[in-house]
């Protein structure tokens, strides 16, 4: 039996993509490895039925309460794990490391919260928000301390089902299929990455005139998204209608995908999407850009981002109340981009 590996990355989506390419190089350099994903019940999607895990562990945080969280313990210690892997960095990824029983406990030195004490194998000196760093190659420096060649690492989801293809095709049948489809994926959970939504609507409007719009949100955007598809007669808006995995086929069948330094624009990138363009405000678009292990296909996935002395801070609410770095990119720079990737 190949040695068994646990990964801990519970949140968020965006994130949890991100981590997908450091396990698709573990598993790719070494095909009889068996390899485990803990993660929580929101992203758990993402993982399921994944080519390249042995198995899945969903923690659910809401529902699952005190007998849920011991049951998965038991199970992950049953497993007998040689290496358990905290690709969070945080308190409570570290804890379940430690509790995973695994003698090889890695992490990266510069885990917050403590997390490096419950961890016994150390890799990268780097800032957790070093802004000029790739998370995604943040990420596989614990799969490549255990070994993994670097260069296999690339995005492979699930296989989408066929139930999720008729349900896709159930919310796009009203879509102008002689159009390029574009996606518009404007709001994420902090005000420092949402361009504001008067130059989504704008960009939406003008937009609609050469492609398919079709806007993508969360229940708390579809007031909005409502807003943008008013001044975008003939815009699909999905907020709150789709599934991940029902987000991953709608995706597939973009031309382009634009929006915030958001998770449904990571999982695009990731679905294999030809074009991404990204907004980027107070993250780092070095740290966090579109991301393709194709060179030739980089040069389709772009940032969109201004250059000002506090940019990136990382902060949630801007320090200054100006937000200039969103406010100072135009909507007719956005608008070209997309145009551009459309054809």
């Amino acid at each position: 039996m190949g040695v068994k590996i646990l990964i801990v990355r519970l949140s968020a989506i965006g994130d949890v993509v991100q981590g997908i390419p450091a396990l698709v190089a573990l598993k790719e350099t070494f095909p009889d490895w068996r390899i485990s994903w803990l993660v929580e019940e929101t992203s758990a999607p993402l993982l399921e039925n994944h080519p390249c895990l042995t198995r899945l562990f969903i923690l659910k945080r809401r529902s699952g309460g005190v007998t849920g969280f011991l049951r998965t313990l038991a199970e992950i210690r049953a497993e007998n794990f040689d290496a358990a892997i905290d690709l969070q960095g945080l308190l409570k990824s570290a804890l379940w490391v430690a509790m995973s029983g695994a003698r090889r406990r890695i992490g990266h030195k510069t885990a917050r919260e403590g997390a490096r004490w419950f961890l016994n194998e150390y890799v990268g000196d780097r800032p957790v928000f070093d802004p000029n760093f790739p998370l995604i190659q943040r990420y596989l420096e614990p799969a490549c301390h255990l070994g993994a060649d670097p260069s296999k690492a690339r995005f492979i989801l699930p296989p989408v089902q066929r139930s999720v293809c008729e349900r896709v095709d159930d919310l796009l049948k009203d879509t102008d299929q002689k159009r390029p489809m574009v996606a518009l994926c404007p709001r994420s959970h902090w005000n420092t990455k949402d361009w504001p939504l008067e130059k989504w609507t704008r960009v939406a409007g003008e937009l609609q005139k050469k492609a398919q719009v079709i806007l993508i949100g969360a229940s708390k955007d579809v007031e909005a998204l409502d807003t943008i598809a008013r001044a975008a007669p003939g815009a699909i808006n999905l907020a709150s209608q789709t599934t991940l995995a029902e987000l991953v086929e709608i995706f597939r069948r973009c031309r382009c995908v634009a929006g915030a330094d958001t998770g449904p624009v990571h999982l695009a990138n990731a679905s294999g999407v030809p074009r991404i363009v990204m907004i980027f405000g107070a993250t780092s678009f070095r740290r966090s850009g579109p991301w393709s292990s194709d060179p030739a296909r980089r040069r389709d996935r772009i940032a969109v981002s201004r250059h000002l002395e506090c940019q990136p801070c990382f902060e949630r609410t801007c320090r200054f109340g100006h937000i200039n770095c969103l406010n100072e990119i135009s909507e007719r720079e956005v608008l070209e981009k997309i145009v551009e990737r459309i054809g």
